[in-house]
């Protein structure tokens, strides 16, 4: 498996990985906002006003797509625990076509331009129609999407955890302050000031790509850096962490209930026990073949879809599912049967067998998709672990029984929410608001 080659100047770092594996050339911006310095909800109204498919001119920037062969400009915007990344892609085909290397700088040039014109104009300057339309975007999709269910009481939990510093509701809010304050130009001179990550995989010269992309981003980088001005940034109180175990109801409009329940794991990413929890993982609940897919949905048939989620930043792993109301207990209990019999060890031979195989199949499936590769590093360099996929696999491969059922044992149940249907319930219940 190959590499990245990196090379750094102060907050760029550059990524190259040479290879002729690939047709195509793809290019990956990372905007990193750490550990919440700017507001997520400004932080990803602001990007996607940077890069939309207008933001040139649409009739421009397909001009310009065009002429590279490239296929649409993507972004992206994902949590990281605290940490926010803004994803901008692009994939250059290569292979026969004629001039990939100055269609490649191209590109380069295109998302500099889109990341910092404003800032060498001057001015943050996009219309009301595109801010108005943006922050409806942010009033649906910031944090998590309110239409999706299952992330909205994923959310729930994890602020009253305290994972998020701010409510949705409250960094929506912010927003509009922001916007109606006219402060949105003082927050694109922030983002400016954040950790950028570039990574290009294709067939070139190392060397050559990486003077490529410094000779185009640096300059932007120095002139933005003497333009700045006093940061906007301040400090909010600290977070509250709630006590772990709670059982939380929210009446809602709705018609079938919402379960999400939260284990916190004490296993960091990349440390010696992460093996061990990702085999956990997989056989809990994040695979067809799992047990509360096999036991919950296959033979009870109490719910539709039951699964597990593993959040490495935040050290947390949560099981979604949604039932109707009478099957709520006993959904409730048969999740912690089924991780009180791993953390007994009654865990089969051959089921850890075929656990083992499921996860080396899956990293090894990703390992070969370019966006995969760039996304493993990018997790690798965000968490300041040297673990590297093949010694990931090989520690995968080694994990016993009796370390699985350790790594269960070891985690604790932080919070189960409910999003229940208002029209059902009839008894007091002491409502929930975010502020």
């Amino acid at each position: 498996m190959q590499s990245f080659i990196t090379e750094q100047y102060n907050r760029l770092s550059v990524h190259v990985m040479p290879t002729s594996q690939y047709a195509n050339c793809y290019l990956h911006l990372g905007i990193v906002n750490e550990q919440g310095r700017i507001p997520s909800a400004v932080f990803a109204v602001i990007v996607r006003l940077l890069f939309r498919q207008d933001s040139l001119g649409k009739r421009k920037l397909r001009q310009q797509l065009w002429s590279m062969y490239a296929d649409e400009l993507r972004c992206e915007l994902e949590q990281k625990g605290e940490t926010q990344l803004a994803s901008i892609r692009l994939r250059i085909p290569a292979g026969l076509l004629p001039g990939t290397d100055a269609r490649t700088l191209d590109a380069l040039k295109l998302l500099a331009d889109m990341l910092f014109g404003s800032s060498l104009q001057g001015v943050f300057d996009f219309d009301e129609v595109q801010i108005q339309e943006e922050l409806g975007w942010a009033e649906h999709h910031a944090g998590y999407d309110v239409s999706n269910w299952d992330k909205v009481v994923q959310g729930r939990s994890l602020e009253w955890l305290g994972y998020a510093e701010r409510s949705r509701d409250a960094d929506v809010e912010q927003l509009q302050h922001c916007v109606r304050d006219g402060e949105l130009q003082q927050w694109y001179r922030e983002v400016l000031c954040s950790p950028l990550h570039i990574h290009v995989i294709g067939d070139f010269q190392s060397d050559v790509m990486i003077a490529q992309v410094m000779e185009t981003f640096v300059p932007l980088l120095v002139t933005a850096e003497g333009r700045a001005i006093p940061s906007v940034i301040g400090h909010g109180q600290s977070t509250e962490r709630r006590e772990e175990g709670e059982m939380m109801l929210e009446l809602m409009d709705i018609q079938q209930c919402k379960i999400n329940v939260t284990f916190t794991t004490g296993v960091t990413y990349g440390s010696s026990d992460y093996p061990a929890l990702f085999l956990f993982h997989s056989l809990f609940g994040a695979t067809p073949a799992s047990r509360l897919q096999s036991e919950l949905r296959e033979r009870k048939q109490w719910v539709y879809q039951i699964y597990s989620t593993l959040d490495d930043y935040r050290g947390t792993l949560h099981v979604t599912t949604g039932t109707s109301s009478g099957y709520v207990t006993d959904v409730l209990e048969a999740i912690d049967a089924e991780w009180l019999r791993i953390c007994s060890g009654d865990i089969q031979e051959v089921e850890l067998n075929r656990a083992i195989q499921n996860v080396m199949h899956y990293v090894q499936v990703g390992y070969d998709l370019p966006e995969q590769v760039v996304n493993l590093h990018i997790d690798r360099l965000l968490n300041r672990v040297q673990m590297t996929t093949p010694q990931f696999l090989e520690a995968i491969s080694c994990v016993t029984a009796e370390q699985v059922a350790e790594v269960a044992s070891g985690m604790k149940k932080a919070v189960t929410w409910i999003l229940y249907p208002e029209s059902e319930y009839s008894a007091p219940v002491k409502e929930v608001t975010h502020e």
